[in-house]
């Protein structure tokens, strides 16, 4: 068998896997979207049930690791966090592992949210609910504990990898290259400094943006914790600095939670961060399960005109 970087799993496949491990009634399992990871919706005979199915990409996180991540949602769902509740496998296992093309991949099911994603024009009111959702989460999340693994968030995962992947692809554009090497050196050193005077730690959700959540009858749930790990809390407010609306989502997040100043003032250097990470990603491997096409996209534009802007601002 010739070496295969990523599989797409049949429905059918899916399906008759689910009614082995879960013992459902499945009539329906569809694919809903695939990227890093495979996202199907599964239906159950007369539609009595609906739930989401993720099948994990292959070598990211290992079985141990994803069963933190639903430990972790399992928790925050008790402690009253609006979240898709995880179902488990019928001998109470949180996930399963199935056998793919280029290796096991992890695949879990959880609870189908009705719902819709938010939809521009985004106004304040909006930010400030889902300031005061990501409160609740973190404050949900003080005093989790796991008998499973996962990686923390350091200073080495944060800039220095993606700094070196990053720059290394634009090895051809010496000019956004120097840019991504000085601001990630900037970033970096001010960060190391803000830690050592007491940043707070805690567990973060890792990929804090209008995309995981969801509008329902009952308000936002959130959703999407591939990302999450411990790590500075400020890291999670990165994607939210770089819209116009993070006064309001501060003020939203303040009402659960108190936010220190200095969490605030590090945040810049957090989005030049996960600005590089993203750079990373789509210079290097989105482009190896999507084509060099996406590079056409304007998403490494888009980033480097953020990275100038806030590079400015520091």
């Amino acid at each position: 068998m010739l070496p295969t970087l990523r599989s797409l799993i049949a429905p059918s496949a899916l399906a008759d896997l689910l009614r082995d491990s879960h013992g459902l009634d499945i009539a329906n399992c569809t694919l809903v979207r695939t990227f890093v990871n495979d996202v199907y919706e599964v239906t159950t005979v007369n539609r009595t049930h609906t739930y989401a199915l993720k099948v994990y990409q292959s070598g990211r996180w290992s079985p141990d690791e994803v069963r933190w991540e639903l430990d972790l949602v399992g928790h925050v769902a008790e402690q009253g966090v609006p979240v898709p509740r995880i179902v488990p496998l019928t001998d109470g296992a949180p996930c399963g592992t199935l056998d793919a093309a280029e290796g096991p991949r992890v695949y879990a099911l959880s609870e189908f949210v009705i719902g819709r994603k938010p939809q521009p024009p985004f106004d304040d009111a909006l930010y400030h609910e889902f300031g005061a959702l990501i409160a609740t989460f973190h404050t949900a999340t003080d005093g989790f504990v796991s008998r499973y693994p996962r990686r923390t968030t350091d200073l080495a995962t944060l800039l220095d990898r993606p700094i070196e992947r990053a720059s290394a692809a634009l090895a051809d554009r010496p000019e956004d290259r120097h840019l991504v090497l000085e601001l990630g050196a900037e970033a970096r050193s001010r960060l190391a400094a803000a830690s050592a005077a007491g940043l707070e730690q805690g567990i973060c959700h890792g990929d804090v943006s209008l995309d995981n959540v969801f509008l329902t009858p009952e308000g936002l749930t959130l959703h999407d914790f591939d990302s999450a790990a411990p790590g500075w809390r400020a890291a999670d407010l990165y994607g939210v600095a770089l819209t116009e609306h993070f006064e309001a989502f501060v003020k939203g997040y303040r009402t659960v939670r108190a936010l220190d100043d200095a969490d605030v003032a590090a945040v810049p250097c957090f989005s030049i961060a996960g600005l590089i990470e993203n750079l990373a990603f789509h210079l290097i491997d989105k482009p190896t399960y999507r084509g060099t096409e996406s590079l056409a996209e304007g998403w490494v534009d888009e980033g480097l005109s953020d990275l100038r802007e806030l590079g400015a601002s520091l």
